[in-house]
């Protein structure tokens, strides 16, 4: 087990280490050129420790009702998006976006739909279908196999990601009822913190 201390733990409890430190910074400094001598400003020096907050609370999504609440998600990486408001009502979704995701990590998309007759109620968020609950009909289209088994899995299989690399994401939910606005949640999970998904270039489509 590795941990930093406070000044007053190290003080208290790490006196059989070089200067009651519990983290210490080797650097070795050497140059090609006699006349020359690297140089470090002290003064501008700094660590940084970060900690993503990353568990891995659900093992089968389909009949986890957890994931689909609004505030019991057990997630502790979760992200919510604004309301989004539309002028027309739309019955397709679709959520497009780019993720670093290692082979010890996973996220799940969910959407919460605002309909005309439901506009002041709180709605739960519903899984998309995932690649794993699809049947291709044709190379655009497709139907659910069983809406009970949303995984909220992307369209199609995506593999885990190499080093910073950032592959595209898709996820469409079709024949929907008429709805005039919708939330997009976003819960992530993994078994190594140092590997927590990471998402840019989030777009959505409502269409109908």
């Amino acid at each position: 087990m590795r941990l930093v201390c406070s000044k007053e733990n190290e003080t208290a409890y790490l006196a059989n280490l070089p200067r009651n430190k519990s983290f210490t910074t080797g650097i070795t400094l050497n140059t090609a050129d006699s006349n020359l001598s690297p140089i470090i400003y002290l003064d501008t020096t700094f660590t940084e420790f970060i900690s993503s907050r990353l568990n891995n609370p659900v093992t089968n999504y389909a009949t986890d009702g957890r994931v689909n609440s609004i505030l019991d998600d057990p997630h502790a990486a979760v992200y919510v998006s604004n309301m989004v408001n539309l002028v027309q009502p739309a019955t397709t979704l679709k959520v497009i976006l780019s993720a670093y995701r290692h082979s010890s990590a996973d996220f799940r998309v969910l959407y919460s739909l605002i309909r005309p007759d439901s506009s002041e109620i709180d709605q739960s968020f519903e899984l998309f279908p995932g690649y794993d609950n699809l049947k291709y009909t044709t190379a655009q289209g497709y139907s659910i196999l069983d809406k009970s088994k949303n995984s909220g899995l992307p369209d199609t299989f995506v593999s885990p990601s190499l080093d910073n690399q950032f592959l595209e994401y898709q996820f469409t939910a079709n024949d929907l009822d008429l709805f005039t606005g919708y939330v997009i949640k976003i819960v992530m999970s993994g078994t190594n913190q140092a590997y927590a998904p990471r998402i840019k270039e989030l777009r959505t489509i409502a269409v109908r």
